[in-house]
């Protein structure tokens, strides 16, 4: 008597609901962490915004001193280019201005008066707010 051959069914890859359970899940964990990512990098650019602010504040407060200025009125931005190097640039794509009498809101949303002979470095990105040396501590 002859056994015929079984086929022997050898399983290859995944069935179509295994993949859709996989998929499934990872859109589950997707949908878990994407906020926290965007989240983060919207915090870090703000804080790159700030250390950018700052920078351009101890780069003004430098060139006060080796021109012996009472005040920030003489200064242009291209006059930081020689301690600042080039003027940093926002990661949001906001662009700097720097003021020398006036108001100033900080991340709180309060408003701070630039004080007298001082200087104040603002961002025109939403929320990136700014910046008064001696005023604003973070």
């Amino acid at each position: 008597m002859k056994h015929s051959p079984k086929k022997s069914r050898r399983r290859r890859g995944f069935t179509l609901v295994e993949l859709l359970i996989v998929v499934f899940i990872i859109s589950i964990l997707m949908n878990v962490a994407l906020p926290f990512y965007l989240a983060s990098a919207a915090d870090a650019a703000k804080k790159t915004c700030r250390a950018n602010m700052q920078s351009i504040c101890n780069a003004a407060v430098a060139w006060k001193t080796k021109n012996r200025a009472y005040s920030f009125t003489g200064l242009t931005p291209a006059a930081l280019n020689g301690d600042l190097g080039n003027l940093p640039l926002c990661p949001s794509g906001g662009t700097y201005t720097i003021s020398y009498s006036g108001n100033v809101t900080d991340a709180t949303g309060a408003t701070q008066t630039i004080p007298t002979g001082g200087i104040g470095i603002t961002c025109s990105a939403s929320q990136h707010y700014g910046y008064i040396p001696g005023v604003m501590s973070q």
